[in-house]
């Protein structure tokens, strides 16, 4: 006669491999766990931070805090009309469309701890290089309550076009004001409110909050829940040969 499977299943041997079972099941579950924390990530920006805060909240001199690059910032400077430049390749949402042209950057000077400190900003875009430069020619040392994007420096870009910057470095424009030497910002604000210009001011496409899922970890994780699952029925199948061995 054939014996039962808890018969067979509650013999110490098989206890202690229901018991093995058991520990490995956790194993793979707590892998399982893991890439499934992986796979959900928040990205883009919440609609609290779509409001602007002062600038001093996300950056300083030397200084970035975690998150700030796509958040809104203001913050009260000084324009610098002697360190104006044109910066190339740029593209610029437009209906459907991205279209190529020029972005006009200048340095300014924000106040921190009663002392001067360079800020870098993007003023406005053209796909005409002379009309920023008329326009970068019209500004005046004034004081500005601006609020903008807060972008990270770009890598320096070599650009053939004589006068022009392949891009907004950081490092390279520091070196080309015209102004003293002083403390700088580790990032540039793209302006959208505080200053208007008789060109185009620059837009960017901002995220909205939402969740990404990494489809690579989601199925390592189901292959964690599968070995988890392997574990028990392995235990179940030797159970099964051995009812079957004691009932030939």
């Amino acid at each position: 006669m054939k014996p039962s499977f808890f018969s067979v299943a509650r013999k110490p041997k098989w206890v202690g491999g229901l018991a093995i079972a058991a520990l490995v099941a956790i194993t793979f579950s707590l892998l399982m766990q893991w890439q499934l924390a992986r796979t959900f990530s928040v990205v883009g920006v919440s609609q609290e931070e779509l409001a602007p805060v002062p600038l001093a909240e996300l950056a300083g001199p030397g200084r970035i805090e975690p998150g700030s690059f796509d958040r809104l910032a203001k913050v009260e400077v000084v324009l610098d009309p002697t360190s104006t430049f044109i910066v190339a390749d740029r593209l610029q949402l437009q209906g459907d469309s991205l279209v190529p042209g020029y972005w006009l950057v200048s340095n300014s000077f924000a106040t921190v701890n009663s002392e001067p400190v360079s800020l870098t900003l993007a003023l406005a875009f053209s796909e005409d290089r002379a009309e920023l430069e008329s326009a970068g020619a019209e500004l005046t040392a004034t004081d500005f309550q601006i609020t903008g994007y807060v972008e990270p420096s770009e890598a320096p870009v070599p650009n053939d076009e004589p006068g022009i910057l392949g891009s907004v470095s950081l490092a390279q424009l520091v070196n080309l004001y015209s102004s003293e030497p002083v403390a700088s910002f580790p990032i540039y604000l793209i302006v959208t409110e505080g200053l208007d210009l008789e060109v185009a001011k620059i837009v960017i496409d901002i995220r909205s909050e939402a969740v990404e899922v990494n489809w690579l970890t989601a199925f390592y994780a189901l292959e964690w829940a599968f070995f988890a699952m392997v574990s028990f029925y392995l235990w179940w199948r030797l159970v099964q040969d051995e009812r079957n061995r004691l009932s030939a």
